[in-house]
């Protein structure tokens, strides 16, 4: 499948949008006017979403979702050096 450029051009637009500025800002602005009732109602609704959605997972799933990604190799360097200097 061949994408046409203006296929491309949207693509470029939308990726540019997901990882700029702009959609912190628009997303922070659906919540600039919320009240600390109303932030933490959203936050449950999520927290029941996600749970809905882990629930539909098989047990081997789940764990692969849920388990934290690994550390880089310098990350684990640097901790490394870290705990040394104690």
């Amino acid at each position: 499948m061949e994408l046409t450029p203006e296929q491309l051009a949207m693509l470029e637009r939308q990726r540019a949008y997901f990882s700029s500025d702009e959609l912190t800002r628009d997303r922070a602005a659906l919540w600039a006017d919320a009240t600390p009732e109303e932030c933490l109602a959203a936050a449950a609704e999520s927290c029941n979403e996600a749970a809905f959605f882990l629930g539909r997972m098989s047990s081997d799933e789940l764990a692969r979702a849920l388990a934290p990604d690994p550390l880089p190799d310098d990350t684990i360097a640097i901790l490394g050096e870290l705990c040394r200097r104690r």
